[in-house]
């Protein structure tokens, strides 16, 4: 059986939804994070839909998924920008030189908070190679409950 292109292209359509409605993501969260250098790259963050909850005085370690799509020769390095105060940032935190798919989680951006004053904050996930650096918004709510 023969598809047409429309219908190729529908069926290829609807396999990439469905494969990243798997992994938790929708087709817009795929977007390439933003590069803040400017420079091109091999690599891109991916900009996953990322939310967690805590309370002001968490016990737990916390932590967002670090993806990245393409190849990338140097370690790169992970952080944040724009945490609020009492938030403590595991460091360092790294990814070792080798390449992902934009599917697999090659770290996880771990970081616990003491005495956060409640709120919905938005940080920025940050990755670097020393050369480029990439970043992607992740919500954190801090309440009294969750």
């Amino acid at each position: 059986m023969k598809f047409s292109r429309t219908a190729a292209r529908i069926a290829a359509a609807a396999l990439a939804a469905t494969l990243l409605a798997l992994v938790g993501g929708t087709p817009g969260s795929a977007a390439p994070a933003r590069t803040t250098t400017g420079t091109s790259s091999t690599w891109t963050l991916v900009d996953l839909p990322q939310r967690l909850c805590a309370t002001p005085d968490d016990p737990r370690t916390l932590y967002f998924f670090v993806v990245v799509d393409g190849t990338w020769s140097a370690q790169l390095a992970v952080g944040y920008t724009g945490m609020p105060d009492g938030v403590e940032v595991y460091s360092p935190l790294t990814v070792p030189p080798g390449s992902g798919d934009g599917h697999l989680v090659q770290s996880l951006a771990a970081f616990r908070v003491s005495g956060v004053t409640p709120g919905r904050y938005v940080p920025q996930l940050r990755v670097t190679d020393g050369a480029v650096a990439q970043s992607a918004p992740v919500v954190l709510d801090i309440r009294s409950s969750c």
